[in-house]
């Protein structure tokens, strides 16, 4: 909790260090439809408007430590941009530079692909799981309670050959379900909490990356399935810069 300024995507699981935040600080946040969090009142306007065709709803007002505050929500998609900031115009400009994308800067779709399993599109998938050496990997971060792409990032070079290489020595799965008296089993597993994008000169494959439930976890490149455990998780949520959490021992 510095004093400089923040970008949030996808915030999830975080310790808690009871550190509050100061009206020196500026944030901007990309996240799920909260409306509970929407202050309201005199001092705040509300109006509809539209973005990229989907209805949204936005607020903006001056909060009681002096902060400039702004929402902007688009229910359809169960998405909200939050900011709190010195400058009005500041406030203003993050607000309006918001756009709706059906696939993103990292080459992720915004909406969770619909497949349980992915298609083994790449010549390599009935024999690894991921490529030795792929020219890059999207990380396409989707979370387990909505369908709506939450935060992506793209590795290259080295980091790209070395998650490809942990995905590829993890030991055949799937990971076991857990013990029911742990967890609640639902009647389908979730679906994928991170789907993977390999690509190389062969071609490019996908890897769907099941953890925060309790049946159905593990890796699945659509030939092929794994276990994961906590380091392999640690390796591909640490460039997201988001928390995680998981159900039960992933070792056994």
């Amino acid at each position: 909790m510095s004093d400089r300024p923040t970008v949030v995507r996808a915030q999830g699981p975080q310790r808690d260090c009871l550190t509050p935040e100061k009206p020196t600080k500026q944030v901007a946040i990309i996240g799920h439809d909260a409306p509970a969090d929407v202050r309201t009142g005199p001092e705040f306007t509300r109006r509809d408007v539209s973005l990229g065709g989907a209805s949204a709803e936005r607020t903006e007002g001056r909060g009681a430590d002096g902060r400039h505050l702004g929402w902007l929500r688009i229910p359809s998609r169960r998405l909200m941009v939050s900011v709190r900031t010195h400058d009005p115009e500041i406030a203003r400009r993050i607000l309006d530079s918001a756009r709706l994308v059906s696939v993103d800067h990292n080459g992720c779709p915004a909406r969770r692909p619909p497949e349980k399993r992915p298609a083994p599109t790449h010549p390599t998938a009935r024999s690894a799981m991921a490529p030795a050496n792929p020219s890059s990997i999207s990380l396409c971060y989707y979370g387990a309670s909505a369908d709506t792409l939450l935060t992506s990032a793209r590795l290259s070079g080295q980091e790209a050959a070395a998650l490809a290489a942990a995905l590829s020595s993890a030991a055949p799965g799937p990971n076991p379900d857990v013990d029911p008296k742990e967890c609640a089993l639902p009647p389908a597993p979730p679906p994928a909490d991170a789907v993977l994008l390999v690509e190389d000169a062969a071609g490019r494959g996908a890897v769907h990356v099941a953890f925060s439930g309790c049946s159905g976890r593990g890796l699945d490149n659509g030939a092929l399935r794994a276990r994961v455990n906590q380091p392999l998780i640690h390796r591909i949520m640490a460039p997201l810069g988001t928390g995680f959490a998981f159900h039960g021992d992933l070792s056994r």
